[in-house]
């Protein structure tokens, strides 16, 4: 884990000194069509020394919501109060973005950048990883993974590891989600399940020993007045990590009365293709639903007739939903967080 102690800031060869902020390209490689594959990094780097909180987005390249979060922290950060530095990646995956589009668009063996970390191979994405993993994140002394609904669904949840080696380290993770005032936390086994070893957090967090969460506030396709509350919201906690890390004075404390924090989560989504019509719409979002309630159908474009129904398979909250838009098999509909007391626990306020 590093700081910011004062000594000099470099990204990418360039020097950061305190007190200021840059905007650094990272070349990476180049395409067979000759482009350029680059990432670019932002860092405000305040006066005084102090944590050194990076942020990474778009390692999902259909997952671009953030990117106007970033924009606003980054002009909301000032450098001459601010202790320690940000250190900013809007879009880790051009490539995907630049089609719209989850993976990275080729064959090689690593399409998905969640899922290589440090990237020890010679692909676009390996490549990527491998620069963040060099550049970027040795500087960290805490991560915000960025992971927002693609077009059409919207998330409302934290993700935590919970089997890290160091307990200090998911015990700090934990601590982290909560302060950033979401109502579900979601801990997983992420060194021995899902997303993995070599994932952003599991990386970060299991292998470097440096805490790292991944946060899913947001969607788009939802119109703006929607959107803006989801864009305050994640400023709101990142500002409140922040303070809570002596990185800003007077930071907000967006945490609800109460907070689930659970293990067991279940997706809704549709076993067939057609036009999903959402019986519940984002105002449900953190609110519970029972089990066996009719959330939505899909309607088939061709016949008109209903072709799925889609239930709450338990009691629990609702942690991400769709807008009406079309859907393939396994397409993001809706995910629900179960309250049952074996898996899961209420944090009150304090």
């Amino acid at each position: 884990m590093s700081a910011d102690t004062g000594a000099p800031l470099v990204v990418g060869g360039q020097a950061v000194p305190p007190g200021t902020r840059q905007a650094i390209r990272l070349p990476v490689t180049t395409t067979l069509a000759g482009g350029e594959v680059s990432v670019w990094v932002h860092v405000v780097r305040g006066a005084q020394p102090g944590p050194v909180l990076v942020m990474l987005g778009g390692l999902h390249g259909d997952e671009w919501f953030s990117v106007e979060t970033f924009r606003r922290i980054l002009d909301g950060a000032d450098p001459a109060t601010l202790r320690g530095s940000i250190i900013a990646v809007p879009v880790a995956n051009s490539p995907a973005l630049g089609q719209v589009m989850r993976n990275m668009p080729d064959e090689t063996d690593s399409p998905d950048m969640n899922r290589i970390f440090p990237g020890p191979l010679r692909s676009t994405s390996d490549q990527i990883i491998a620069t963040l993993c060099r550049e970027v994140i040795p500087h960290a002394t805490h991560l915000l993974d960025f992971h927002i609904g693609p077009w059409g669904s919207t998330f409302q949840d934290i993700l935590v590891g919970a089997d890290f080696p160091d307990s200090a380290i998911t015990a700090e993770c934990e601590r982290l989600a909560l302060t950033f005032g979401t109502t579900m936390i979601r801990t997983a086994n992420v060194m021995n399940g899902f997303p993995g070893p070599r994932s952003s957090i599991g990386y970060v967090g299991g292998v470097l020993g440096v805490p790292a969460i991944a946060v899913e506030v947001g969607g788009a396709g939802f119109g703006r007045v929607i959107e803006e509350g989801w864009h305050q919201q994640n400023i709101d906690g990142v500002r409140a990590i922040m303070g809570a890390v002596g990185m800003i004075d007077g930071a907000p404390d967006p945490r609800p009365a109460r907070q689930l924090v659970y293990q067991t989560a279940y997706r809704v989504n549709p076993s067939v293709g057609g036009i999903l019509r959402p019986l519940i719409g984002p105002g449900r979002l953190g609110l519970p639903v029972e089990k066996g309630t009719l959330m939505g159908e899909v309607i088939s474009p061709y016949t008109l007739e209903v072709i799925e129904q889609l239930h709450a398979p338990v009691d629990g909250l609702i942690f991400y939903v769709a807008r009406d838009y079309p859907v393939n098999p396994g397409d993001w509909a809706y995910g629900v967080a179960s309250t049952d007391p074996a898996t899961a626990r209420w944090v009150t306020r304090g």
